[in-house]
């Protein structure tokens, strides 16, 4: 089941949002959770019931983790070291079963062909779910004053029972389970354990809705009208074949802007569904393709995830290779490889991994690190700071921008070529003018959707911006606003916004006979 459904928006969603209401003016706070969780599972259920059993099984495991190393006594250290170790292990182990395995398997057996969709059957949302796990489990190991505050006493059969619906109800919460956003339970636990819990508001519907519409607008009218742009360019590459520059051009930045509407769509309408039931959920987009740097990008860009691999694998790894180089003594130049730039490639490796194993992912993954670390040296260097101390923030902004965009683009279309050898061909259809290519038909109508696009891109205010005046989300990170003044604009529930709105509505209803897949949910 897909949020951009017509079963979903109109039946799954009102027969939820109705029972929730009933339940919370009958019963307690556990009640309305106790709700949430049901509607979840049979949300997850659509996927198929192998998931969910997967998910129950994975749940089920890391609450008894969590619940051992949080109750566990002081005394007990080496035990709960233990528990945390296993737990993470069955996390990680998991995840690279069901997405790596069958990937490695095809690498290390020769001649064997390549792997077959069945063979690559992912459980949806594995990654999201594992990494929420995970952070929780060490979150518990550490003793963090919410976990305990969330999940309650736990020192009866009744109390554990309660605690572990609880648990589930942060995991599987529907909006953030597919695709995310990655929330920590210091982050989750302040709306549901608010006195006013379980209680329909008008303010949190008006913001609910608007998210919700602002979502499918970008994925209905903007992501699934610029995909056949790209689709003409990556399936072209895909059969052998060279296209001709204008139509590459057009299919490279249709995919830039397919990718983002896409995903930060997604993003808008899981905040805007928790926030229809009172929950708060973390920004995840921050206008990324008005980035400055690549690093403002990654500042902006699938900011849950950035955090999370920042704070489990590039911290620790650049607090070892500094130890280690000041412990044997290292001159400058082997202590920097050692404490900054080795960890940045193994961090952008990882998140190429999480998207997948295959060879373009990868190369993603080292360009765009090499590319931090490029930038990071540059940027320290007293040469750009003398430089760059004689211009003006704006021109830095600008100037960094327009560096910027071209390197994106095109080291995105790595997600959509199959293969390094169609990214080959993407290049050479855009940069080398090859003899015999596929021309395609580039319409007004296509340059209009690109032309739109890119104006709500630079020019518009994005979701959490235009309703900040509300704290639609939680701030994930403090970022500069790059929104022109003069579009600056700022939602209040009027009636002339709730008139704009309901227009919006109309316009992606419209639109909800295709029933595009989300492009993220393949990562």
């Amino acid at each position: 089941m897909l949020f951009v459904e017509p079963f979903f928006l109109f039946a799954f969603l009102p027969l939820m949002l109705a029972a929730f209401w009933v339940v919370s003016r009958g019963s307690s706070k556990n009640g309305a959770l106790a709700l949430l969780l049901v509607a979840s599972a049979a949300f997850y259920a659509n996927f198929g019931l192998s998931f969910l059993a997967l998910l129950a099984g994975s749940i089920a495991i890391n609450f008894a983790v969590g619940a051992y190393v949080t109750l566990a006594a002081d005394s007990r250290a080496r035990a709960r070291r233990t528990a945390l170790v296993l737990g993470l292990l069955w996390n990680f182990g998991a995840l690279f079963y069901f997405k790596y395995l069958g990937y490695f398997a095809f690498l290390w057996t020769p001649g064997g062909g390549p792997p077959t969709a069945a063979d690559l059957i992912i459980p949806v949302g594995i990654s999201f779910y594992t990494f929420h796990q995970a952070v929780f489990l060490v979150d518990a190991y550490n003793r963090k004053p919410v976990v305990r505050e969330y999940l309650g006493e736990m020192r009866t059969p009744s109390q554990m029972a309660i605690a572990a619906m609880r648990y589930g109800v942060f995991i599987c919460f529907f909006p953030q389970l597919v695709i995310g956003p990655i929330v920590y339970l210091s982050e989750f636990a302040p709306s549901v354990l608010r006195r006013h819990f379980g209680k329909i508001r008008r303010l949190d519907l008006e913001i609910g809705v608007t998210l919700l519409v602002i979502g499918l607008f970008k994925k209905l009218v903007l992501a699934d009208n610029l995909a056949p742009m790209s689709g003409a360019l990556f399936q072209n590459v895909a059969s052998g074949a060279a296209v001709d520059p204008l139509t590459a051009w057009v299919g490279i930045l249709a995919y830039f802007l397919q990718l983002y509407f896409d995903f930060s769509g997604y993003t808008d309408m899981a905040i805007g569904l928790a926030r229809l039931v009172g929950i708060r959920l973390p920004i995840n987009f921050d206008s990324p393709l008005r980035a400055s740097g690549i690093r403002d990008f990654y500042n902006r860009w699938h900011m849950t995830l950035t955090r999370v691999i920042v704070r489990f694998l590039f911290t620790p790894l650049s607090v070892w290779g500094t130890r280690t180089a000041f412990k044997h003594r290292l001159p400058k130049l082997s202590r920097k490889m050692l404490s900054v730039w080795l960890p940045l490639i193994v961090n952008f490796l990882v998140i190429a991994l999480w998207h997948g194993a295959l060879s373009t992912f990868l190369v993603f993954g080292l360009i765009h690190g090499a590319w931090v670390i490029l930038e990071t040296e540059v940027t320290a260097s007293k040469a750009w700071r003398a430089w760059a101390g004689q211009r003006s923030p704006a021109f830095l902004r600008r100037a960094g921008q327009a560096v910027t965009v071209l390197p994106l683009m095109l080291t995105f279309s790595l997600f959509a070529s199959p293969d390094l050898a169609s990214f080959g061909r993407v290049l050479e259809s855009a940069f080398l003018l090859p003899q015999e290519v596929v021309h395609g038909a580039v319409k007004k109508i296509d340059l209009l959707y690109i032309v739109f696009g890119l104006a709500i891109v630079w020019l518009a205010p994005n979701s959490t911006e235009l309703l900040s005046r509300y704290r639609p989300a939680i701030l994930t990170r403090e970022n500069p606003s790059t929104t022109p003044a003069v579009f600056a604009f700022r939602w209040r529930p009027t009636p002339l916004w709730a008139g704009f709105f309901l227009i919006l509505a109309l316009v992606c209803i419209t639109q909800l006979t295709r029933n595009t897949p989300f492009l993220y949910q393949g990562f």
